[in-house]
């Protein structure tokens, strides 16, 4: 949370952080520290222990204000950057205005840089402060914002339950249009048309618009042999079967900047026996996981959860990989149980094996547990919760599981 900022810069001996970007689309540490949507970005100034100072352009300091994050918001021209330009050319106004606010603010020590900006300005931009005599440091992950972002202020939740409330709609809305689908002797239609997977695909584009949500990185529709593959995102082209698996993991963003990521595995008509086991052993393991789960316990515990339900079941997971059984697993429960959820879709805390840090109040992650049979299908049952001092606070709220749709 941003209260934890100061706490990080002193267990690491940082006086100073800057944040900075062009916009703050596809920059998470900027929007997290702005506190919302800048279009032009801007910089991000905060010395340890003082109140931080925001720069941004005449056109978003308005927006910039009602976010009430940063108190101190001036624009570029207030700091004079147009008579810097003048007089040391761009590509050095803007080393040379940063200069100008670490001295007003005072910042003497080691300063950490965060935010996106291509690879050759961001190196040119620290050559130049460098040569002033700025103290410029990178960090390695987790860095002081990743470790700041971990856990969500009570407005942050907020956000991202609100991503989740719109996102089940849109897997509700596409439940009810698969089930308006006929069966014609073993064939799907929609209407007079066969069903595709791109016909559902487009159904889920134009709900998310609906929403006021995006999905930059698409929308996992897999039907059939596809689904067995955790990432595959469908084939457009593909006629929906009967009894098919199919694999829906969708995970939008909200024009706040926050995510959500939910999936569901259903079958159009009657699942047959394998099927069904696997349906009903991923839902047992990710319950086993949520039952696990709550403030305090180790992060690879809920994975240990979910891996021993799967494997009574007869299935592989993981921890052959780990327990150095085999160098290579194909099958089974083949991904970690889940991720840090917030203003990226894949964040700290991981939960995985080789995570051996601590669940916390209020962060917020992933639950999905899976197996994938090549050749068969797979099946994948994700929800994403927040957890609390007693256990977990689901924050999906679709009216159904998953398996069958008929």
């Amino acid at each position: 949370m941003h209260g934890d900022i100061d706490k990080e810069m002193e267990a690491r001996s940082v006086d100073g952080i800057i944040v900075l970007g062009d916009t703050t689309f596809g920059n998470p540490d900027l929007t997290y520290v702005v506190g919302g949507s800048l279009a032009r970005g801007g910089v991000y100034f905060k010395r340890i222990r003082n109140d931080p100072l925001l720069l941004t352009s005449n056109l978003d300091v308005t927006t910039a204000r009602k976010y009430r994050i940063v108190k101190q918001v001036k624009t570029f021209t207030d700091l004079g950057y147009e008579k810097l330009i003048a007089k040391y050319g761009r590509d050095y106004a803007y080393p040379r205005l940063i200069e100008t606010i670490v001295d007003q603010l005072g910042i003497r020590g080691k300063i950490a840089l965060f935010g996106r900006s291509d690879l050759a300005s961001g190196i040119h931009l620290v050559d130049q402060l460098r040569k002033i005599g700025i103290t410029v440091i990178g960090e390695k992950s987790p860095t002081i914002l990743e470790s700041a972002r971990e856990t969500k202020s009570t407005e942050e939740r907020s956000l991202i339950r609100a991503v989740g409330v719109k996102t089940s709609r849109v897997v509700d809305g596409t439940l009810g249009f698969l089930r308006n689908m006929k069966n014609r002797r073993g064939q799907i239609y929609s209407g007079k048309r066969r069903a595709t997977v791109g016909m559902v695909k487009r159904w889920i584009s134009t709900s998310l618009a609906k929403e006021g949500l995006i999905a930059p990185e698409g929308t996992i529709f897999a039907s059939g042999v596809a689904s067995a593959d955790p990432h595959n995102l469908g084939n457009p082209r593909q006629e929906l079967k009967q009894g098919k698996l199919i694999v829906f993991d969708i995970f939008p963003q909200s024009e706040t900047g926050y995510w959500f990521d939910l999936t569901r595995t259903f079958v159009l008509g009657r699942a047959d026996k394998k099927t069904v086991k696997l349906f009903q052993t991923v839902k047992q393991a990710q319950v086993a996981a949520l039952d696990s789960m709550r403030d305090s316990i180790p992060c690879k515990n809920a994975m240990m959860a979910a891996c021993k339900i799967i494997e009574l079941e007869g299935y592989r997971t993981l921890r052959e990989l780990y327990s150095g059984k085999t160098r290579t697993i194909t099958s089974g429960f083949i991904h970690s149980l889940g991720h840090g959820v917030g203003l990226t879709i894949g964040e700290r805390p991981y939960l995985s094996f080789q995570n051996g840090e601590h669940l916390l109040s209020n962060q917020v992650v992933t639950v999905e547990p899976g197996i994938y049979l090549a050749g068969f299908g797979g099946v994948r049952i994700e929800d994403t919760v927040t957890i609390t001092k007693n256990g977990v606070d689901v924050l999906s709220v679709v009216h159904q599981d998953g398996l069958e749709v008929t």
